[in-house]
């Protein structure tokens, strides 16, 4: 079973608009995936698999999933055990959850395998 580190995301933009915000922040390229009526955006290298777009996820104890548009999912890949997967995963989860709280712009939430709340943020000026 694959687990994810998921960044949920309360951005006041379109998904467009935040795909090329996280893009020029993350200096990586996103895919435009437009399937079965659902768009979303998608970068791979040879050890990260990252999603970005919508979800339909409902409050479930004190992860308020509903206040928050967009989800960011992270996965390591190609990696020989699962304790470098777990680092890799976070590494690349924390580079983009600090990131985008050095913005000062979004409500943030990180959640291990939608299970556990790893960290949350709010902007000063929220």
């Amino acid at each position: 079973m694959s687990t994810n580190i998921d960044i949920f995301v309360d951005a006041q933009t379109g998904l467009e608009e935040f795909a090329a915000e996280l893009e020029i922040l993350l200096q990586i390229k996103l895919t435009r995936i437009d399937e079965n009526a659902e768009i979303y955006y998608a970068f791979r290298n040879s050890q990260i698999d990252m999603t970005l777009g919508t979800h339909e996820f409902d409050n479930d104890r004190d992860m308020n999933f509903e206040d928050y548009n967009y989800d960011i999912s992270v996965r390591a890949l190609n990696l020989e055990s699962e304790e470098k997967r777990k680092q890799w995963r976070e590494r690349f989860a924390f580079e983009i959850f600090e990131k985008l709280k050095a913005t000062d712009k979004y409500d943030l939430m990180m959640i291990e395998n939608i299970q556990i709340k790893l960290a949350e943020f709010h902007p000063k000026s929220s």
